[in-house]
């Protein structure tokens, strides 16, 4: 069952004071095995990307379910976020001390001084996509011309597009983008036809709505359109690591701990994410999994640990960003990320 505001505010009082920043959200996830606000436990907040209801960040869950972070000593309590950007603002000024985050927002970001930086990245290929029903016929960007693109303000997808439109020599202009907070509503837009195509993400989005609906889906992926980037990450506060350098590698650790339980046991990582989160359907969680993992990894960090990323892919990305999104390069790509909480 998920944790109301006052049962947070019951577990602040009763907790260490870092627990006190994972008061500042309004939802917490659901009761587990490690989140017993045991003060054996050093407890950590982190803020996702987006909300609990999809099934791309299994390895929080599982680690939770499986007490794996209740082995690393850990009491971990993520906090569901509004998207890429807002996340990225509240681990910048130190309100969260870890989020998750797409890596292009991060590395915008950095660009503007904030003192963030990756220390795992988890979806190392990139998801992201124009999703539409099959029958609309839809096979290039330049089908999308004049078509209406619903979209979410401030999350890591409405910050890329720009870059995939620049890369095939088209515009904003040449589409019409409508603004929805409520990622439901930007489906239902499609569906309903109030708008011809959505971004989302072919692992999640285009699997549930296909369930929801009944509709057949289709998709234009960016990694196909020449944005091809590093994804969703773990990004922290600088200070915040500097000063807490034993529990953020013991967090790692963890986490990579827990992503090779979900490769190895996705049957059993379903379970354990709808059981932190039951109204979520199992069968649709198993998908998203099945979608989620083989982002794990690119070509340049197959065989590496899990959580490693490579200084090519980062100048890959940093390229096609500043190239096509005004990204203002870093003056060492170190800025971006580290790989020195990895095991």
């Amino acid at each position: 069952m998920i944790k109301t505001p006052a049962r947070l505010a019951s577990l602040v009082l009763a907790g260490s004071a870092a627990l006190a920043l994972a008061a500042c959200s309004g939802t917490t996830p659901p009761d587990s095995p490690a989140a017993t606000g045991s003060a054996e436990l050093d407890v950590l907040p982190i803020r996702l990307n987006w909300t609990f209801e999809a099934a791309d960040h299994p390895w929080f869950f599982a680690g939770m379910e499986e007490g794996i972070y209740a082995e690393h000593g850990i009491e971990l309590q993520p906090q569901e976020g509004t998207g890429s950007a807002s996340t990225l603002q509240l681990v910048a000024s130190g309100s969260d001390p870890v989020g998750l985050v797409d890596a292009g927002t991060m590395m915008g970001g950095v660009g503007k001084g904030l003192p963030v930086q990756a220390v795992c990245v988890l979806a190392q290929r990139n998801p992201m996509s124009a999703i539409f029903p099959a029958s609309a016929g839809i096979t290039s960007l330049d089908d999308l011309k004049g078509k209406t693109i619903a979209v979410t303000p401030g999350d890591s997808l409405s910050q890329i597009f720009p870059a995939v439109l620049a890369a095939n020599d088209l515009s904003e202009s040449d589409v019409n983008m409508v603004g929805l907070a409520d990622p439901a509503a930007k489906q239902s837009s499609v569906l309903t036809g109030a708008s011809d195509a959505f971004l989302g993400y072919y692992t999640l989005q285009l699997p549930a709505i296909e369930q929801t609906s009944g509709e057949d889906m289709d998709y234009l992926a960016f990694s196909d359109l020449g944005v091809d980037t590093l994804s969703m990450g773990i990004v922290v506060n600088k200070a915040w690591a500097g000063e807490n350098e034993d529990l953020l590698t013991r967090f790692v650790a963890a986490t990579q701990e827990a992503a090779q339980f979900v490769v190895d046991n996705p049957e059993k990582a379903a379970d354990d994410f709808v059981a932190g989160v039951p109204s979520f359907d199992r069968e649709l969680a198993l998908t998203q999994i099945d979608a989620a993992v083989p982002l794990l990894h690119t070509e340049a960090t197959e065989g590496s640990p899990i959580c490693e990323t490579d200084e090519s892919d980062w100048a890959g990305t940093e390229e096609i960003l500043s190239t096509y999104a005004g990204l203002t390069p870093a003056d060492s790509l170190d800025a971006y990320y580290t790989n020195d909480y990895i095991k």
